[in-house]
């Protein structure tokens, strides 16, 4: 079981690590198009499309939460552990 929550916490953060590399590239292209054009704009026409975009941003948003929770009580558990493996 063990080895079963290892596995999913490290896919965990690799995911997450693959999505703050794809939100820096996506950023770097915003940047760059400010930085060509003065301005940038979008428009989507497709109601389907734009709200399924605001969906998926969304749950990003969430995955990137609930990641940065588990990450919060691993290393609060490790350094409670570590505190008491001090006091002996």
């Amino acid at each position: 079981m063990l080895f079963g929550r290892r596995l999913r916490f490290g896919v965990a953060i690799l995911a997450a690590q693959l999505l703050l590399i794809a939100m820096a590239i996506a950023w770097c292209v915003q940047l760059t198009l400010i930085a060509v054009n003065g301005q940038i704009c979008f428009g989507e026409t497709n109601p389907a499309i734009l709200y399924g975009e605001i969906a998926a941003t969304v749950l990003v948003a969430m995955f990137a939460a609930v990641v940065f929770v588990v990450q919060y009580r691993r290393l609060a558990e490790k350094r409670a552990s570590d505190d008491t493996q001090q006091r002996r």
